[in-house]
């Protein structure tokens, strides 16, 4: 049985695709079957095992190769024993062909053996194989943002528990099943789902239902593999979604899974006479012209959507009244955290890849996603989320940066104020943009930040900067030497050592930043106002 703490599965591709390119011309010297590749590796060590984790291409030119028939049949055990998934003997420089005696232990131990000709190095074969393990992952990426559009759509279609059964089936190449916790409702399966009336199967789901009890588990029943999961969270769980099929579930697989159960949840606490979660949201919003106590209750909800963080509406304080602050755009001021939120703003990192706007961790259902327009088409996202303090908003921010989103967080608001956050988190996210750093807002932050337009701001920075403002690699590099150089107070020895260049480089260019703009750095006020228009200097405009 398998709980939330599962171990990661590894991202492999097949030893077959590897040996296929024809770029690298590898000969299959044993064949000992088609594992899977998680990387390559090159080491010439006698004994490597020690410094690997299993699945590894272990590339090799044999130059502490012991010739000793009793030394190579320890080698290949110590890399059979470890997991390793394939050896690549290079023919150059130390020996002309594979030894025999490799050749030998490892037919006989099961590893498969291959040569790599002169013609295609060590590196070549890395790269190969990043190269292949790359074009799968983004193929996973891929598939999961189309289930989770079919899924999205199949909610609001006819018949939507059937809906999101058969999409759910489809995308995993299945059947599946949900069967509620309450016997007197009916349960929903697909055209080829089986019945699950064994014991095994049987036990597992009470065993689910059960609010204390693990929220997934695995088994097999009639050659399928089955994983089982919950529908809902402690302690109102709402039945158990069952998939089949011959393999295992995958990373991708279970993303899938993981987000068809959410669904479901979603369906069934509407399943009464109760509106959809966003329904008192969107209804205060559109006809009260505020959120009253049953709304703000659903919005603590849909703001907050990890796992176990979402509070139960019923049990949701309420304030009726917090006073004014100006802090918040002039809305309720925040009280103790429980009915207070953030305005965020995030845009993708220019250089590098980002995740896709739908597969970003945002942590909340309040999401509204910008596709990207123009000749750049740089998409951006804007949300709301519960406001749970600085230091777990910051590491947050830094989440979105690992997925290559820059980000900013307006100030705590309540949801009268979060107007008012929007605006600070847009102007903070001009100088975040412009510093590749994601930005919160606290009581330390510069006040006139919420006096700025964004836009106006990126204007003024870019008639500041001037010909530094182009889109040119000496531009790039001059407003980099002259923002290190600023924040060095103008030490030429530090700016030096912090650009990794001579302290006459940086003397050249502080001199040519000064012809060009016709300024003297000299001047405290000319050195601020290019401060600020560094800060605010949006890379693309």
């Amino acid at each position: 049985m398998d709980g939330n703490g599962g171990r990661a599965e590894s991202r492999n591709v097949p030893l077959s695709v590897i040996t296929g390119r024809r770029d690298l011309g590898l000969r299959t010297v044993v064949d000992a079957g088609d594992p899977g590749i998680t990387w390559a590796v090159a080491s010439e060590l006698a004994d490597p095992a020690a410094y690997l984790r299993g699945g590894e291409l272990l590339l090799t030119a044999g130059i502490n190769l012991s010739e000793g028939s009793a030394q190579v049949r320890d080698y290949v055990a110590s890399l059979v024993g470890v997991g390793v998934g394939a050896v690549g003997f290079g023919v150059a420089p130390v020996h002309r062909s594979v030894p025999a005696p490799l050749v030998e232990q490892c037919r006989a131990q099961g590893l498969p053996l291959l040569e790599v000709p002169v013609s295609a190095p060590f590196a070549a074969v890395s790269r190969a194989v990043g190269e292949e393990l790359e074009e799968r992952h983004m193929r996973d990426v891929r598939r999961l943002g189309e289930a989770h559009q079919e899924l999205a759509l199949a909610v609001g279609a006819p018949a939507p528990v059937e809906r999101v059964l058969a999409v759910l089936a489809l995308s995993l190449g299945g059947w599946a099943v949900h069967v509620s916790s309450d016997p007197a409702l009916p349960s929903h399966r697909t055209p080829s789902a089986p019945v699950p009336s064994g014991t095994e199967l049987r036990s597992l789901i009470d065993k689910l239902n059960d609010p204390s009890g693990p929220r997934s588990a695995k088994a097999v029943d009639g050659g399928d593999e089955v994983f089982l999961h919950t529908v809902g969270a402690p302690p109102e769980r709402r039945g158990v979604v069952l998939v089949g099929r011959p393999e295992p579930l995958g990373v991708t697989d279970r993303a899938v899974l993981r987000t068809a159960t959410a669904l479901l949840d979603l369906l069934a606490r509407t399943g009464s006479d109760e509106p959809p979660v966003p329904g008192p949201v969107i209804t205060g919003l559109l006809l009260d012209g505020g959120l009253g106590v049953r709304a703000a209750a659903g919005l603590a909800e849909l703001a907050d959507t990890r796992a176990g963080g979402p509070r139960s509406p019923a049990s949701l304080p309420v304030h009726a009244d917090h006073g004014t602050d100006p802090r918040c755009g002039g809305g309720r001021a925040p009280s103790d955290g429980t009915d207070t939120y953030r305005a965020l703003r995030a845009v993708p990192v220019l250089r590098g890849r980002y995740s896709a706007p739908g597969d970003l961790p945002l942590e909340t259902r309040l999401v509204d996603r910008v596709p990207g327009t123009g000749e750049v088409r740089t998409p951006s996202v804007r949300a709301v989320i519960a406001d749970r303090g600085e230091n777990a908003h910051r590491q947050h921010l830094d989440l979105l940066l690992s997925h290559g989103w820059v980000a900013a967080l307006g100030p705590p608001a309540s949801p009268e104020g979060l107007p008012g956050s929007d605006r600070r988190a847009a102007a903070l996210l001009v100088r975040a943009r412009a510093t590749g750093t994601p930005l919160l807002w606290t009581q330390e932050t510069d006040p006139f930040e919420a006096l700025l337009d964004p836009a106006a701001a990126a204007s003024l920075s870019s008639e500041l900067l001037g010909p530094l403002a182009e889109h040119t690699g000496t531009a790039r590099s001059l407003r980099r030497t002259l923002r290190t150089w600023l924040a060095r107070h103008g030490n030429w020895d530090r700016t030096a050592a912090d650009l990794g260049v001579h302290r006459n480089s940086v003397r050249y260019r502080i001199g040519r930043i000064e012809r060009d703009l016709g300024v003297d750095l000299s001047d405290p006020e000319r050195r601020m106002r290019l401060w600020f228009a560094l800060g605010r200097h949006d890379p693309e405009g």
